[in-house]
């Protein structure tokens, strides 16, 4: 809600090889920050859970389906997100991410992590695995591996008091369904990129409705300001599309438009949208349903 199309670096020359792995190798991770982005529930509220599809959409062209699922009560937190490259992006590189986070939330609803893993998995390579645990301390322990191979955990304790990026959205969605203004700066790792977090609270708008969204009317806003800290100088992590407020900018904004979008339902992202280099980047709620108590019970007895 993005990760890697969130993330960074100066301007170098790009062959149009490079161009095009840079663009598409951000979505793996865009697609779980679109997920955990859709965290909903007031702090207040009831235990629950929901789950959302999202279509996220490059330039015109469909690139990718996110199914989220979320269960909280209030103490803790679940998320899982799911994603696959689709249409353009299929044709030139076959990848599926998974992402989760477990954690608690604390007397004052504030989001406190306790297991985050993403895994990403491309064509001809083993699939990506991050794993990160944290310690009592705040000091995250992160595992960086291939699937089948063994994880070895190392403390970063420069990272301490950092969330992953599932419980720093999930924050600042928890504020928009409090009916509360999306504000403040949250310190983001995400197991390899160091970045800063601004909400800043925007104006209403009736939003159109079309066959890309499930969502027609009035909606609140929400941008996102990413700041790079650290973490992306290596090539690995590319160079994704992103806004520019001026040729040396290295920050990503992403605007967040919230709005319950059936009976019953929580105020969730119904659209996500970016001016990027290459394109419009837009993320439409194109799916949501409540769980059931039998779903929540089945999905608790899993864990």
């Amino acid at each position: 809600m993005i990760g890697s199309v969130l993330s960074m670096q100066g301007d170098r020359p790009l062959t149009a090889g490079k161009a095009k792995y840079r663009i598409f190798a951000g979505f793996p991770v865009a697609a779980m920050l679109l997920g955990f982005a859709f965290l909903a529930p007031a702090p207040a509220a009831a235990a629950g859970g929901v789950t959302l599809g999202y279509e996220g959409y490059l330039g015109g062209l469909h690139m990718l389906t996110a199914e989220v699922e979320l269960m909280r009560n209030e103490t803790r937190y679940h998320m899982q997100t799911d994603a696959v490259g689709r249409g353009l992006l299929s044709w030139f590189v076959d990848f599926s991410s998974t992402a989760y986070t477990d954690g608690v939330i604390g007397p004052d609803g504030a989001m406190h992590p306790e297991k985050h893993q993403r895994t990403i998995a491309q064509s001809g390579r083993k699939p990506k695995i991050i794993d990160i645990e944290y310690r009592p301390d705040g000091v995250p322990m992160v595992a960086r591996s291939r699937a089948g191979d063994d994880a070895r955990y190392s403390e970063e304790p420069t990272r301490r008091d950092t969330m992953d990026p599932m419980s720093a959205v999930a924050a600042i969605v928890d504020q928009m369904a409090a009916g509360t203004r999306c504000q403040g700066k949250f310190a983001v790792f995400d197991g390899k990129w160091r970045y800063d977090v601004e909400a800043r609270h925007g104006e209403p708008a009736e939003l159109e409705g079309g066959r890309y969204t499930m969502f027609a009317g009035l909606a609140d806003r929400c941008d996102l300001i990413l700041k790079p800290i650290d973490g992306f100088e290596d090539e690995e992590a590319n160079t994704p599309p992103r806004s520019r407020e001026g040729p040396l900018d290295n920050s990503m904004a992403l605007t967040m438009w919230f709005a319950a979008p059936g009976p019953g339902l929580p105020k969730v992202p119904v659209i996500a949208s970016a001016d990027t280099d290459y394109g419009g980047l837009r993320i439409y709620l194109a799916r949501a349903e409540a769980l059931t108590p039998a779903q929540l019970e089945q999905r608790a007895s899993l864990k």
